[in-house]
């Protein structure tokens, strides 16, 4: 028995040993066969295994790869949905990127609110944007709907040497660090507030309370809206914050109509800025209901579908925002562009409509005329272009400066009648109004923009 018992052993041993070696021969067989593919890849340029892993998961390796970040918060994403008729129109033309076929990849980030913690954005913000990167065939990215996020990805992009096109970002510092490859499409915060500024002046709206969330975006609009104003001799009645932890809408709106400061009667205007969609249309909503019915002044983020579809057109009515897009504009562009959009979506486009529209067809063009996908010739070719042939948009003239700011363009005011917006004043970008009350708006005088963030007036805050 003892024996019999050894022989079993002896025979397992060697079945054992049978299998290593038959396993180190497939190993080997497997290794042979991926350098032969390592060869041909070499030899030919083109990746046999990539190619058939990449059929098997439905991808398309030829094609260009356009990412689009947005807001997760957003129930009315415009901004995609210019994006898309762009690409959409794009691909089913002959004019394509290189001859070949763009797909948007569309990635969401956390929403950005006066709440959330600047290093919490940044973390976050820097492990999305390092993650789009590594995109494979990368033509660019376009969108990050918050200053915070979008000058945190863009040196990520930069040193990455990507293309980014910031379309929704206002803040002053997105362009002052140099970085070859970003592009600001919209004019800065002190631009736009310097624009309704002047605008509200005209109208001879010239005490305003001025509202914001703690946002950085809401205090720096703030405070250059209200330096501009007062500089023009006009008044800030008072200076104070939207709803926060301690305060609700509700409450500041209690306390703007029941106060010993000041009565309903001493103020023309509400100026209002936030970085959230949401409480800017219950701010408004709102105060409308409680009667509250004097002009809503605002920065870029007012002329908005979502806002309109969340406050309801006839309260929307005399608020009032700035625009780098004049929905107005009777050019065949324009007009071609807002029947499409209201075509496919049922409504008219916004301001990030417009914008997701142009920055798809700006990427396009610009590789069209550089003639090459290398990121620095491309955004040299943009920056060329304003000394020789202007890119053109549904928003006007895309023209960058050599930091990438947008410049020799045109910015308007739009004004809501209860029904929709219309553009009620043009101004030009560099601005060159100085904002008076019985000025022209669009007379030729030597700026003098705001440059600091003084608060000159009232600066109220109970229950805060």
């Amino acid at each position: 028995m003892a024996k019999e018992s050894v022989g079993d052993g002896g025979r397992k041993t060697k079945s054992k040993a049978g299998l290593r070696t038959l396993g180190l021969l497939l190993l080997l067989l497997v290794a042979v066969s991926c350098l032969t593919g390592l060869g041909y890849y070499w030899a030919s340029g083109r990746p046999p295994f990539e190619a058939t892993i990449a059929k098997l998961l439905n991808q398309d390796i030829e094609s260009y790869r356009l990412v689009a970040v947005y807001s997760e918060d957003k129930e009315e994403q415009s901004f995609v949905n210019g994006v898309r008729m762009a690409i959409e129109a794009i691909n089913a033309s002959e004019n394509r990127i290189l001859g070949q076929k763009l797909i948007l990849e569309r990635t969401e980030e956390a929403g950005v609110s006066p709440s959330s913690a600047l290093e919490t954005t940044v973390r976050k913000t820097m492990r999305l944007s390092d993650k789009v990167a590594r995109t494979h065939r990368l033509l660019g990215v376009i969108g990050h709907e918050w200053s915070d996020s979008a000058v945190t990805a863009s040196s990520i992009y930069a040193r990455n040497k990507i293309l980014y096109l910031a379309t929704h970002a206002t803040a002053t510092s997105l362009t002052n660090h140099g970085f070859e490859t970003v592009f600001a499409m919209q004019p800065d915060n002190a631009t736009n507030a310097y624009v309704i500024a002047s605008y509200a002046l005209s109208q001879n709206l010239k005490r305003v309370i001025v509202l914001s969330d703690k946002s950085d975006y809401g205090k720096e609009s703030a405070n250059f809206f209200s330096e501009a104003v007062t500089n023009a001799g006009a008044t800030i009645i008072y200076r104070g914050y939207l709803s926060g932890a301690r305060r609700s809408v509700d409450d500041l709106l209690m306390f703007v109509l029941d106060n010993e400061l000041f009565t309903r009667n001493d103020f023309d205007a509400f100026f209002i800025v936030s970085s959230s969609i949401e409480q800017t249309a219950e701010f408004i909503e709102r105060a409308r209901y409680l009667g509250l019915d004097v002009p809503v002044l605002g920065m870029e983020t007012l002329f908005s579908a979502a806002i309109e579809a969340k406050v309801g057109k006839p309260a929307m009515k005399d608020t009032i925002g700035v625009s780098l897009y004049d929905r107005d504009n009777i050019s065949d562009r324009g007009q071609e562009f807002i029947k499409s959009y209201q075509d496919k979506f049922g409504h008219l486009p916004d301001l990030n409509s417009a914008l997701g529209y142009d920055a798809v067809n700006l990427i396009r063009d610009a590789v069209d005329r550089a003639g090459s996908l290398d990121s620095s010739r491309v955004s040299d070719t943009l920056k060329v272009a304003r000394y020789k042939k202007p890119f053109e948009g549904v928003t006007g003239p895309l023209v960058f400066d050599r930091k990438g700011a947008i410049t020799d363009t045109q910015i308007f005011v739009v004004r809501h009648n209860g029904e929709e917006f219309h553009t009620v004043a043009t101004f030009s970008v560099p601005i060159n109004t100085d904002p008076a009350p019985d000025g022209d708006s669009s007379k030729d005088t030597e700026a003098k923009k705001p440059t600091t963030g003084a608060l000159p007036s009232v600066m109220e805050t109970i229950g805060q």
